[in-house]
């Protein structure tokens, strides 16, 4: 079968843009290129010291590689977040749950990233949970994310619930 000019430059622009695409998901593991992760947590007994002494809660992302979800989460929930720093009222840290990376606990032994999302029964990404400086829950935490557009109503609620314990604490 003969094509025509036309169609053969077609079908070459759309290799192209399907190749173009596989190659940026196998590369980011379905995060688009420029996206990264928020700040994770390297010491958290810093972190608690950091959320008492700035009248903050811990605002922890959980996610994993890839995760569609979590990326929409993470882009348009916290990421500007993060960019408001202290302005946000809330530090954002995330965690990987399937992560055997470690970090310092608060008693400065060695805890990974999936060992504290097993501690909040995290089995699923997403997952956001407020705490406070000793992690102790908040507010109800933010399981999956909501298609219908609430996603935004949730999770400031919740914030502000955490917010308000915190002030009381």
């Amino acid at each position: 079968m003969q094509r025509s000019p036309k169609r053969r430059a077609f079908l070459q622009a759309c290799g192209a843009a399907t190749l173009l695409l596989e190659t940026r998901w196998a590369a980011g593991q379905g995060v688009a290129a420029g996206e990264e992760k928020l700040p994770g947590i390297d010491d958290l007994g810093a972190l608690g010291a950091q959320s008492r002494r700035e009248h903050q809660p811990l605002l922890l992302f959980f996610s994993t590689p890839g995760c569609p979800y979590c990326l929409d989460v993470r882009r348009n929930y916290l990421a500007p977040r993060v960019r408001e720093g202290k302005a946000a009222g809330v530090i954002v840290r995330e965690i990987d749950i399937t992560s055997r990376r470690s970090f310092a606990g608060g008693d400065g032994k060695p805890v990974r990233e999936m060992d504290l999302a097993a501690r909040f029964n995290v089995r699923v990404a997403p997952v956001v949970v407020l705490v406070n400086s000793d992690l102790v829950p908040l507010a109800d935490p933010l399981v999956g994310i909501d298609r219908s557009g609430f996603y935004e109503g949730y999770l400031s609620s919740a914030i502000e619930t955490a917010r308000a314990k915190l002030a009381r604490e």
